[in-house]
């Protein structure tokens, strides 16, 4: 079609006329096809440079406008990014030769970040139009393209059913066009990757199998194909240096330099002399002088790799061909991690992977675990994984962690996002080292270069200094200035919002050189001038320092701190009088402290959104316009707001942090006032909710404060699959108030002791291993029997069956075991006291009553 297409066009339009180009060879861009697309390009007016015939590689980037590529796996391809040079696959001159022009370069980018390039979506009819304009959107960003018909060229086609007429037209023509559900660009998007489309594809996708049983097909990722492993297999190399501690032998040693040899290579002594090397570890004078230089820095694996394929690849291309961190990834050397569900290559990469990050891997999965690393979430050992509370993840966070030389956090979704169908080992190995996290862990970046050049010019020397200078050091310099000599009068006094730590005291520092005209280039005074000058400036910020201690100590962390510290100083100025300036400027700072007081609200039992997501967005935005931020997040409440007190889910995990309960009417005044009043004047007041859950709200609120979160703490509570309300219910609301909550489904698990029980000398309970300080929290834990195992559950038969084990699992843990309906916790969530009673007990014949009932 490209050859058809490339015939339409007038050869006179010199479209091409624009473009100087290169092509880099490939396995699939061989010489062959080169040629046949050098010709189509200079017949339409375009310029050829070829690549360098001793190196393969472009001599002079500025002189290219274009490189034609089907990899952005070439050794200038970073190169020609950081000077805005075009790098586009072949089908960008088969497009730009249908338009008549050069088309947008970026929908042709060999770049891994845009895993949709090769897609050419359209959407059938029975797709909503909002959801077709999010699909739609997200394939664009990725670069993809859009096409509103089904034509030769449209690759995917979303659909819900088969009744479309653009489905018939690409089964009549018997296009190449795949026809998927929405759900695999939902996955896609979630996950960064373009997985298979087997199991989204109509008819009959497997996606939409209620049989869980029926297993997960697996692709071989071609992303580690060789490069599963930083420990090489074979012997071929390359011209490089050989770093002195590669661990091998002096035989193999000298097997190396030989094949080095015999591919037209030399081996230097040292690294000034090479232009590639290759060593095991990220540490060591070689390596640090080698990659601030910006030469290739690889491993034996990656060396193995080019003499086996003859073709170059970045050695930031594939995880373990780079050298490796010595010591791991920070924080990893306290896990135990085993892997699920990846087979072949992809289990043998991610073992290894494991190891190279300073983890401890286990072929066996056990309760000591930590992290389980699986391709889908369908499998024996993802639920005692879910039982045993062990994280559940996929691989590409091992991945992010390694390249990002950081471990990343599991609160991102598209570490435990595991599509329904989809085995995720398909998507092995397409994560690549990040450079400038390298840079910024193992080597600072290539400004050697330029010392060693200023180390004989004193002129670029002196110009070279300023670079040098912080921002904290021009902020330091410019306060020295304010405090120096005469005192400002009042209206040029810098207010704490102008110019950060100019609230610390007047202490005098000196005379500093210069500052006072704040010059960019001024040199900063060096000597032991600068030590005292420093050393006065640590001692000028300690009333801040003993302000943040003060701040932190206080509930609500340091959130406010600013805006206290401005309120300490106000009263410090009545004490000992105020100018007629400076007592506008009071009132102005009154006005600015109302409108930036932070709330965070919780809302629960409202109904005022349901089905109305626009009118939430408005009201979400006043609301924060006014300072108050709409939460979910039961850790940051301050304001619960409710119209009566309900056993939900939100209402409830919140009281652990003590907030202001108000009625909705406090949310109705802040809406139509635009000014949010003290909360204080809409308390919830609601005398039946409370006589109703046996509790007094104000009670509540202050037994919260005392217990700081910390009243399940400890304490390790299991809850079955099937009680009301789910699982996941009650785990927040355990959480929220410092206890570990566990899925129970009859797998024996390792029960740690809680805190004992004891008698104090008055013959009340005490806690042995609490500190006496928390007098509150102690009492409102004073029931607390200290040998007791809880199980939260439903009476169905399937919960029922788990009784047994879990009697057996607390006696051997010498613990007494405890069944329980889900009222005993939220009773006490809410009256933020451990209780008991008995009528919140199940035994057997609660069980045999409830099976009576349902019959």
């Amino acid at each position: 079609m490209a050859d058809d297409t490339a015939m339409d066009v007038d050869p006179q339009q010199d479209i091409f006329s624009s473009v100087t180009f290169a092509a880099i060879p490939a396995a699939d861009l061989p010489p062959e096809r080169i040629d046949q697309l050098r010709r189509v390009l200079e017949d339409h007016g375009a310029t050829y440079r070829p690549l360098n015939p001793e190196t393969l590689r472009i001599d002079s980037i500025t002189n290219y406008t274009h490189i034609i590529a089907t990899t952005s796996d070439f050794p200038d391809y970073l190169l020609a990014l950081d000077h805005f040079v075009h790098v586009v696959k072949p089908q960008w001159i088969d497009d730009s030769l249908r338009r008549g022009k050069p088309v947008n370069p970026r929908a042709h980018s060999p770049d891994p970040c845009l895993f949709m390039s090769d897609v050419i979506v359209t959407c059938a009819a029975d797709i909503p139009e909002g959801d077709a304009e999010a699909i739609i959107g997200g394939v664009l960003a990725m670069g993809g393209q859009y096409s509103g018909a089904v034509n030769k060229i449209t690759t995917h086609l979303v659909a819900l059913a088969l009744d479309d007429d653009k489905c018939a037209l690409v089964r009549a023509k018997n296009l190449k066009c795949k026809i998927v559900l929405p759900h695999w660009f939902d996955d896609c998007l979630k996950l960064g990757k373009k997985i298979v489309e087997a199991p989204y594809q109509l008819p009959n996708p497997p996606i939409l199998s209620r049989d869980p049983n029926v297993p997960i097909a697996h692709y071989p990722s071609e992303a580690i194909k060789d490069a599963t492993t930083p420990n090489p297999q074979a012997l071929p190399s390359r011209n490089i240096l050989l770093s002195r501690d590669l661990n091998v032998g002096a035989r193999i040693r000298s097997t190396i330099e030989e094949l080095v040899r015999a591919g037209g290579g030399a081996i230097v002594t040292h690294v000034d002399q090479a232009d590639t090397y290759v060593c095991p570890y990220r540490d060591g004078d070689d390596y640090i002088s080698a990659s601030q230089a910006g030469k290739d820095v690889g491993n034996l694996s990656w060396l193995y790799y080019l003499i086996t394929h003859d073709l170059w690849t970045s050695p930031m291309r594939r995880l373990l061909h780079y050298p490796v961190p010595r010591t791991g990834v920070p924080g990893f050397e306290k896990y135990k991690i085993s892997i699920s569900n990846y087979v072949g290559e992809a289990r043998v990469y991610l073992e290894n992977l494991t190891k190279a990050c300073g983890a401890e891997f286990t072929k066996t999965f056990k309760q000591e675990n930590t992290h389980l690393v699986t391709a889908h979430s369908q499998s024996e050992k993802c639920h005692a994984a879910q039982e045993w509370g062990i994280h559940l993840v996929n691989h590409m966070w091992l991945e992010e962690s390694y390249a990002k030389c950081k471990e990343q956090s599991l609160t991102n979704p598209r570490y435990t996002h595991f599509p329904a169908r989809t085995n995720l080992g398909e998507v092995v190995g397409q994560t690549q080292i990040d450079r400038d996290a390298v840079e910024r862990y193992f080597f600072k970046p290539a400004i050697a270069g330029k010392a060693k050049k200023n180390a004989h010019d004193p002129k670029e020397r002196q110009m070279e200094k300023p670079d040098t200078l912080t921002d904290r050091d021009t902020v330091s310099a410019r306060l020295a200035q304010n405090n120096v000599g005469e005192e400002l009068p009042a209206e040029r006094t810098p207010s704490a919002k102008t110019v950060k730590r100019s609230r610390s005291g007047g202490t005098n520092i000196g005379t500093p050189g210069r500052v006072g005209d704040e010059k960019e280039n001024e040199t900063p005074s060096t000597g032991r001038g600068a030590k005292s000058k420093a050393l006065s400036k640590l001692h000028d910020l300690a009333p801040d320092i003993a302000q943040y201690e003060k701040e932190v100590k206080r509930r609500g962390g340091v959130i406010y701190g600013a805006k206290r510290s401005r309120e300490d100083e106000e009263d410090e100025d009545e004490e000992g009088g105020f100018t007629e300036k400076g007592s506008k400027r009071k009132i102005k700072k009154a006005k600015a402290q109302d409108s930036e007081t932070g709330h965070f609200l919780m809302l629960s039992g409202d109904n005022r959104w349901v089905e109305k997501t626009k009118k939430e967005t408005d009201d979400r935005n006043k609301l924060r316009a006014l300072g108050i931020h709409v939460t979910q997040d039961p850790e940051v409440v301050t304001i619960l707001c409710a119209p009566k007190i309900v056993r939900t889910k939100k209402f409830v995990a919140a009281l652990s942090n003590a907030p202001v309960v108000v009625s909705t009417e406090f949310l109705d005044f802040c809406l139509k006032k635009k000014e949010v009043p003290r909360p204080e004047k809409f308390l919830l007041n609601d005398k039946e909710g409370e006589r109703r859950q046996g509790i007094k709200l104000t009670e509540s609120i202050a037994r919260a404060e005392q217990n700081r979160r910390q009243l399940l703490k400890g304490w390790q509570i299991f809850v079955t699959e099937k009680v009301n309300g789910g699982f996941e219910t009650f785990k927040d609301i355990i959480t929220a108030n410092g206890g570990s909550c566990l899925l129970w489904k009859g797998r024996a698990t390792v029960v740690p002791k809680r805190r004992q029980a004891r008698l104090d000398a008055e013959g009340d309970t005490a806690m042995e291993s609490e500190p006496v300080s928390d007098d509150g929290l102690e009492v409102n834990r004073a029931n607390d029997e200290g040998d007791t195992l809880y199980l939260i559950s439903s009476t169905d038969a399937d919960d029922v069956k788990l009784w047994p084990k879990f009697r057996d699992m607390a006696r051997k843990a010498e613990m007494r075991p405890r069944i329980v309906k889900p009222d005993w916790i939220l009773s006490v969530a809410m009256a933020q006291m451990i209780s008991f009673d008995d009528r919140w007990e199940l035994d057997d014949d609660d069980a045999a009553n409830a099976k009576g009932t349902k019959r």
